[in-house]
């Protein structure tokens, strides 16, 4: 399966010359970025954008040179088949060797926020929010066979392009919508998409705990409009990606999708991409880093955090790349740092259960964040009073925890003489990944 390896973006935008901060590299799963404002994450996400575009414009591509390096500029992928692709005002257009890059334009699986919004926002005073545009555009390069694209009967003023367009959403695309949406656990439901071609709408109705809703857009919250975005972005792409040959070039790419969800909708999206795009290498950039944290912990994907800072006068990015708290415990393990270790899973278990338990019983009486033992004590009874979906597994990672808190998560943070061995260390490990896998 073909995989990114290494992006370099030379002179591009934020980005200059200096490689220890213009380059990145994956991992097979992707990546994660966190990156502040105007550190050059827009940049990046530009250059994903041409990296799906076939041919670009002169005019575009110098538009994206850095005003401070204006010699050799480009952009660089390099892939796991020993393919390299550089985008430089002299190679504009893809070549017959990048058949596996080709139709990436296809699926366009690249959304930021304000794609969301498409969806779920409109500044027009309708009764029902129109989505025709919207979806005559995702859907202009849907494949509908013999080489053809539904915007080749369009050009052709073919009479089948309405009856085509209809087809590909009730019959291709419905179900996948309902499908995403019931993951999201957010108790809505796609019923019905209507056609009005005369006048150029497409609706969509929706069953709210099996209401019917005359105006979905103005009675669900954000995060169910952006869950119903995400849902129809995510079956468009993933229905078109099937369509396309087996060694193409897989991505997903997500720039700030979170900003308006909860925790549990943010959890249920992360449980999304592992189960659905599990063969997709995954491009995931936020400027929050509690979210960057949570896909740290969560997710198997290359991090790296990107800032501004100040060279020759101008501003410039800061590259650094970053572990989660297990990989670094995993790693302190591996180099035979037990206590530091130790102390690594002390934090890693402190974070899981605030995470865990509910904002009220997390902190103590004097407003401040209980102990480790009282937290575990707190979580074991918070998953036993449950009256439904109580899971004995659990509550039996919380008790053996606490047996490590004894031997291990505790002492490890003083100084004493106990020993510290390899085995508690992997087996506290071991009980960590396999709480959290559940907890997803």
């Amino acid at each position: 399966m073909i995989k990114i390896e290494k992006i370099q973006l030379n002179n591009f935008r934020f980005f200059t010359d200096d490689e220890e901060n213009n380059t990145f590299e994956p991992n097979a799963k992707g990546m994660l970025l966190y990156g502040e404002n105007g550190s050059g994450k827009s940049s990046l996400y530009k250059a994903f954008e041409f990296l799906a575009t076939p041919t670009l414009s002169e005019e575009e591509f110098a538009k994206n040179v850095n005003i401070f390096k204006k010699d050799d500029t480009y952009l660089e992928f390099e892939f796991n088949n020993e393919e390299t692709l550089k985008i430089d005002s002299d190679h504009l257009s893809l070549e017959n060797d990048f058949d596996f890059i080709s139709k990436l334009s296809i699926p366009r699986p690249i959304m930021d926020y304000k794609s969301l919004l498409k969806v779920s926002y409109s500044t027009q005073q309708e009764e029902k929010k129109n989505l025709y545009k919207f979806f005559e555009n995702i859907l202009s390069e849907y494949p509908i066979g013999q080489n053809k694209i539904l915007k080749n009967l369009k050009e052709e003023e073919d009479e089948n392009y309405f009856s085509v367009f209809e087809k590909i959403l009730k019959d291709e695309l419905f179900d996948e919508i309902n499908i995403f949406l019931e993951q999201f656990e957010q108790h809505f439901k796609l019923t019905k998409i209507s056609f009005n071609f005369g006048f150029h709408k497409v609706n969509l109705e929706i069953e709210y705990f099996d209401k019917k809703l005359e105006d979905y857009q103005n009675f669900l919250n954000e995060a169910r409009l952006s869950a119903l975005a995400m849902s129809i972005y995510f079956a468009i792409i993933k229905k078109q990606f099937n369509k396309l040959e087996e060694d193409s070039l897989k991505i997903l790419v997500l720039d700030d999708l979170l900003i308006s969800l909860d925790m549990n909708n943010r959890l249920s999206l992360i449980k999304i991409l592992e189960s659905e795009f599990s063969d997709f290498q995954i491009f995931f950039f936020t400027h929050e880093k509690a979210l960057y944290d949570l896909i740290n912990e969560k997710m198997n994907l290359k991090a790296y955090e990107i800032y501004v800072n100040k060279k020759d006068g101008y501003e410039v990015p800061f590259i650094k790349q970053s572990n989660s708290l297990m990989t670094q415990a995993i790693y302190q393990k591996e180099t035979q740092n037990y206590g530091c270790s130790a102390n690594i899973l002390r934090q890693y278990t402190e974070k899981l259960l605030c995470d865990f338990l509910p904002k009220e019983l997390i902190l103590d009486r004097r407003c401040k964040v209980s102990n480790l033992d009282t937290l575990l004590k707190k979580a074991k009874n918070y998953e036993e009073t449950k009256s439904i979906d109580k899971n004995q597994e659990i509550i039996d990672s919380f008790l053996k925890l606490r047996t490590f808190k004894r031997v291990l998560l505790n002492d490890a943070s003083h100084y004493n003489s106990t020993e510290i061995y390899k085995s508690e260390v992997e087996r506290t490990i071991e009980t960590l990944i396999n709480l959290d896998n559940i907890l997803i």
